[in-house]
C-alpha cells in the first residue's frame, strides 16, 4: 500500500513538474509573440513613414512644376497683352475718344 502511495506521489510530482514546464513555455511563447508584434508594428510604422515621405516629395515636385507652368503661362499672356497694347494703344485711345464724343 505504501508503494502505491509513493508511486502516486511520484506521479503527482511529475505532473506538477510538467505543468510548471508548460507554464514556463507558455510565458516564453507569450513573450516571443509580444516581441514579434512589436517588431511588426515598428516595421509597418517605418514603412508608412517612408511611403509618406516619398508621396510628399512627389507632390512637392508636382506642385512646383504646376506652379512654374502657371507662371510661364501668365508671363506669356502678359507679354501678349503688352504687345497688343503697344501696337494698338493709339487706335484704342481714338476709339474711346470717339465713343465719349458720341454720348
Amino acid at each position: 500500500m505504501e508503494d502505491i502511495i509513493n508511486k502516486l506521489a511520484e506521479i503527482e510530482a511529475a505532473a506538477s513538474h510538467i505543468m510548471e514546464d508548460v507554464s514556463e513555455q507558455k510565458k516564453q511563447l507569450a513573450q516571443q509573440y509580444e516581441e514579434a508584434v512589436h517588431e511588426f508594428d515598428s516595421t509597418i510604422d517605418m514603412e508608412i513613414q517612408n511611403r509618406s515621405k516619398i508621396i510628399r516629395q512627389k507632390l512637392e515636385v508636382q506642385m512646383k512644376e504646376e506652379l512654374q507652368s502657371q507662371r510661364d503661362e501668365a508671363e506669356q499672356i502678359l507679354a501678349k497683352l503688352e504687345s497688343y497694347y503697344t501696337k494698338c494703344h493709339t487706335d484704342m485711345a481714338k476709339e474711346i475718344y470717339n465713343r465719349i464724343l458720341r454720348m
